[in-house]
């Protein structure tokens, strides 16, 4: 018995090194399930209105609440990373839903890098809030190029952000 619980620690060290080398390669299979989900949830068929709008629909639990605005919030931030490592400045452009859908769905090479692009018709407050997330991306994208840090993947940007707003939700609960 005491044999067990002294290798206990051991026996745990182990299977934490192991799960750690089992997500290097689980990593590029999580994020592009990840991102999936996320295009399901945050982009209906509607197009890219949904994540450029405010007033978000009501979930039947705050779970599903803070879900839905975690991968709003990473999505936009998403937005404004993309951006800054396309070399955009730290500045909006309001846009029609039609070019920034086109923007939004196409290819890297359909976006354009002179500014952070956000549907026009927002109003003022969800412009605030569109902004506050997309700045948010864009300045940890600009710490990331000063470090040398190559672009990831869109994908990968959502999951960072998504996560980082879900740790955050997780510490204010918590207090």
């Amino acid at each position: 018995m005491t044999v067990y619980s002294q290798d206990l620690p051991r026996r745990v060290k182990h299977r934490l090194v192991s799960i750690a080398a089992q997500m290097r390669t689980m990593g590029a299979r999580f994020a592009h399930h990840f991102v999936l989900f996320a295009s399901v949830m945050a982009v209906p068929c509607s197009g890219v209105a949904h994540v450029h709008e405010m007033e978000q629909p009501r979930e039947a639990t705050p779970t599903a609440s803070a879900i839905r605005v975690c991968q709003t919030k990473g999505v936009r931030a998403a937005w404004g990373a993309q951006a800054r490592f396309l070399g955009a400045p730290a500045t909006f452009k309001y846009i029609p839903e039609a070019p920034l859908r086109k923007m939004f769905m196409g290819d890297i090479a359909d976006m354009r890098a002179d500014a952070i692009y956000v549907l026009d018709e927002l109003e003022t407050e969800e412009r605030r809030d569109y902004e506050e997330s997309a700045f948010y991306g864009w300045t940890q994208a600009d710490r990331w190029v000063a470090d040398g840090r190559e672009r990831p993947e869109y994908e990968v940007l959502v999951a960072l952000f998504y996560q980082g707003c879900k740790e955050d939700l997780t510490r204010s609960n918590d207090k």
